[in-house]
C-alpha cells in the first residue's frame, strides 16, 4: 500500500514544485501506471530537461521502453511488506555519471499511485572508490611479489644457517683438538722459548678461528633475536670476570686490568651478553700495542650498570665514531689489522635488544673508551 504524499496543500501541484525546487538534487514524481512525469524540480529540469507529461525513461535515459532496472515492481513488492522505499546505485551512460537513487512509492495529491525519486550524484565518490580498488589491486600484486621475494630470502637464510651450523660443528672439534694439543706441547717445551713462541702462535690462530665462528654464529642468531632472546637474572660482573679469565692465557695477566665496583643483578641473555663483552675486549686487545694494558670497569652510573673497555690504540676518527657500529664498517685506522667488521655491529645489536646503550669516545692521551649501559633489575618488594 502506498503512503500518502507528505504535505498539507491538497490540490496545487505548483506548491510541490516550489518545495522540490529547494532541494539541490534532481527530484521527480512519476505515475507508475503510465511512467509519465507528474512533477520535476529545478535540478531535474536542468539535468535532462524533464517536464510534466514526459515519459521518465525517454527523457532521463533516452530509451524508447521502460528501463531494465526500473524499480516499480520491486517497490510494489516492498510496499506489501510495509516498506515503501528502495535505495540503489545506477550508472547513467547518457552523461557518464553515477547516482545514488532513493525511490519511494507514494499516493499523489490527485490519488494517482506514483513513485517519488531523488538522485544524488556520487560520481566523485565512485572515482575515489575505483582509484582505491585499483590501488588495492596494485598493492596486492606487489604484495604477492614481495611475499615471493621474502620466501626466497628465507630460503637463503635457512641455507646460510644450515651452512653456519655445519661449519661450526665441523670446525669446533678440530680447533679444540689443535688448542689442546698446543697446550700439551707447551708443557713439554717450557724450557725452550723459541718453541714456546711457535706454540703460542698456534694457540692464537686457533683462538682467532674460534672467535670468528662465534661472531658469525652470533650474527646469524641476531637475525631472529627478538624471538630467540632468552633473558635470565644475571650477575654480569661474574660474566665479565669469566670472559677475562678465558682471555688471560693468550693476552697475558698484565694486559687485562679489571675493576668491579658493584655487582647489581640485571636481566639479560647470558650467551649474547658474553659475546658482546668478549667482542669489546678482543677489539681493544687487537688494536692496542702489546705493551699497553686494556682496562675494563663495571660500576653503577645513573641507575644503570656501566661496562667500560678502554684501550691505548690508534683511536677512532671523530667523523667515523657514528659509523663504527655499522655492519662491515671498519675504521680507516684499522689498516693492517685483520677483522670482518662484525664485532662492534654485534655489540650494538645485543645492547639494543637489552634496551641499553653503547657509545665510543676518544681518550685525551690516545686510544678509545667503549661504554655499555644496561638497565639494572629492580628488586620487587612484597
Amino acid at each position: 500500500m502506498a503512503a500518502s504524499f507528505p504535505g498539507s496543500n491538497p490540490g496545487d501541484t505548483g506548491y510541490w514544485e516550489v518545495v522540490f525546487d529547494v532541494i539541490p538534487f534532481p527530484v521527480y514524481v512519476a505515475d507508475i501506471a503510465t511512467l509519465r512525469i507528474i512533477c520535476a524540480n529545478r535540478a531535474m529540469r536542468q539535468k535532462c530537461g524533464a517536464q510534466p507529461g514526459d515519459i521518465c525513461h525517454a527523457v532521463i535515459y533516452g530509451l524508447d521502453q521502460p528501463c531494465s532496472f526500473c524499480k516499480v515492481a520491486a517497490l510494489e513488492e516492498a510496499a506489501v511488506q510495509g516498506e515503501n522505499s528502495l535505495v540503489f546505485e545506477h550508472f547513467n551512460d547518457q552523461d557518464d555519471s553515477w547516482a545514488q537513487l532513493r525511490e519511494t512509492l507514494v499516493t499523489w495529491i490527485d490519488g494517482r499511485r506514483s513513485k517519488y525519486s531523488v538522485a544524488v550524484d556520487i560520481s566523485a565518490l565512485k572515482e575515489v572508490q575505483n582509484a582505491l580498488a585499483e590501488a588495492h589491486a596494485e598493492l596486492s600484486i606487489k604484495n604477492r611479489g614481495l611475499n615471493a621475494l621474502l620466501e626466497r630470502e628465507r630460503e637463503v637464510m635457512r641455507g646460510q644457517r644450515n651452512f653456519l651450523a655445519m661449519v661450526s660443528h665441523e670446525f669446533r672439534m678440530p680447533l679444540a683438538i689443535i688448542d689442546g694439543a698446543a697446550q700439551v706441547i707447551d708443557h713439554y717445551v717450557v724450557d725452550r722459548p723459541e718453541a714456546g713462541e711457535e706454540v703460542a702462535k698456534i694457540q692464537r690462530a686457533a683462538r682467532r678461528m674460534t672467535d670468528l665462528i662465534e661472531i658469525c654464529m652470533a650474527d646469524d642468531r641476531l637475525e631472529t633475536a627478538l624471538t630467540a632472546l632468552q633473558p635470565t637474572r644475571l650477575d654480569l660482573a661474574a660474566v665479565v670476570e669469566d670472559v677475562v679469565a678465558d682471555k688471560l692465557p693468550l693476552a697475558g695477566a698484565a694486559r687485562l686490568i679489571l675493576r668491579v665496583a658493584e655487582r647489581p643483578v640485571i636481566r639479560g641473555d647470558l650467551s649474547l651478553l658474553r659475546v658482546a663483552v668478549s667482542n669489546l675486549i678482543d677489539n681493544a686487545l687487537k688494536y692496542s700495542p702489546t705493551s699497553e694494558p686494556v682496562e675494563i670497569a663495571l660500576e653503577l652510573l645513573d641507575g644503570d650498570l656501566a661496562i667500560t673497555v678502554a684501550d691505548r690504540g690508534a683511536g677512532i676518527a671523530e667523523d667515523e665514531q657514528d659509523r663504527i657500529f655499522e655492519k662491515f664498517f671498519r675504521s680507516t685506522r684499522a689498516d693492517g689489522v685483520r677483522g670482518a667488521g662484525l664485532g662492534l655491529f654485534i655489540v650494538k645489536r645485543v645492547v639494543d635488544l637489552h634496551q641499553g646503550r653503547v657509545s665510543v669516545a676518544s681518550r685525551p692521551d690516545g686510544g678509545s673508551v667503549f661504554a655499555i649501559s644496561l638497565p639494572v633489575e629492580v628488586e620487587k618488594t612484597t
